[in-house]
């Protein structure tokens, strides 16, 4: 058998190789092209992946803020007081109890606040809501009682209140109490204001340390409890609250007979000469004044009264 030539075989291989490397390469060009946004989905994938995932919390902080809760309704006021009246019993028999049974009567108040007297009053005592700064406290049994249903309302209204100052009512008996003009027939009551600050007494009331909402619930729950002739109020203390009632809703505000305008001014509240450190209320009792008139003949005989009057004074004084 006849050799092949080395030359031959060389050939032979290098034609055989060439042919395996054109399968290969045939075949690879019949494999589908991967499409370039298959690519780029993979890239943005595997980029997404190596971020670290947002906090919980920056997803809420980017979240608008919940809806604020409706403002709570205004409280509900306190029970109306009660206090008992007496029909006063013919002359004789009126005199008889004044002596031996005052109480049977109940308070009366005699003549007018500037020169008056008390018969059967009753004292404020301090308590949870109330301190004294006055060293009279003595007044008819209704104005006594309309103090306490107003600090009660407030306290109630505003967790956290701190007691309140009460100044001068009046004595035991009525009749002058120095240095005020008024103050006579137990009728009339000097309370402080509520602070945002520590209370002291006799402080004067500015922008700074007037706690206006409790001030003023106080003002209002004493004009609502029916017995109020009157409010004395500085004019500067009377713009502090008047700013804070502009913030209160429309059915909230007072009506226009509460405090003065360029129009109007015979109101509730008024201005009058040193209440910047407190306010005077001068109270109206009827029966307390029915029946004081009614002992304006009786009393005097028993020397149940104190003298009436004192020094005229300034009638900003009060």
């Amino acid at each position: 058998m006849r050799s092949v030539p080395p030359r031959v075989l060389g050939s032979v291989a290098a034609i055989v190789a060439a042919a395996s490397i054109a399968g290969v390469a045939l075949q690879r060009a019949r494999e589908p092209i991967p499409r370039v946004s298959t690519l780029r989905s993979g890239l943005v994938a595997e980029v997404v992946t190596a971020i670290p995932a947002a906090p919980a919390s920056a997803a809420v902080a980017d979240a608008p803020p919940p809806e604020a809760p409706p403002a709570p309704a205004r409280c509900a006021p306190e029970p109306a007081i009660e206090v008992r009246e007496v029909e006063p019993p013919p002359a004789a028999e009126l005199a008889r109890l004044a002596k031996e049974r005052p109480e049977a009567l109940g308070s009366a108040s005699l003549g007018s606040p500037t020169r008056g007297s008390l018969f059967g009053g009753v004292e404020l005592q301090e308590s949870e809501g109330i301190l004294r700064a006055g060293g009279y406290g003595w007044g008819t049994e209704r104005v006594i009682r309309s103090i306490e249903r107003a600090v009660r309302e407030v306290r109630r209204c505003f967790p956290g209140t701190p007691r309140l100052y009460v100044g001068d009512i009046a004595r035991e008996r009525g009749g002058w109490l120095k240095p005020h003009r008024s103050h006579q027939s137990g009728l009339d009551a000097d309370i402080g204001y509520y602070y945002n600050t520590q209370a002291i007494w006799y402080q004067a009331a500015t922008a700074h340390n007037f706690d206006a909402a409790r001030t003023w619930a106080l003002v209002r729950a004493l004009i609502e409890g029916g017995n109020v002739e009157m409010i004395f109020i500085d004019v500067s203390v009377q713009r502090l609250l008047q700013a804070y009632i502009a913030t209160l809703p429309e059915e909230e505000r007072p009506s226009e007979e509460v405090f003065p305008s360029p129009t109007k001014r015979d109101t509730l509240v008024r201005h009058a000469w040193g209440h910047r450190t407190h306010f005077h209320v001068r109270f109206k009792d009827p029966a307390a004044v029915a029946l004081g008139q009614r002992l304006a003949g009786v009393l005097p005989s028993l020397r149940l009264l104190r003298p009436r009057g004192g020094p005229r004074r300034s009638p900003h004084r009060r």
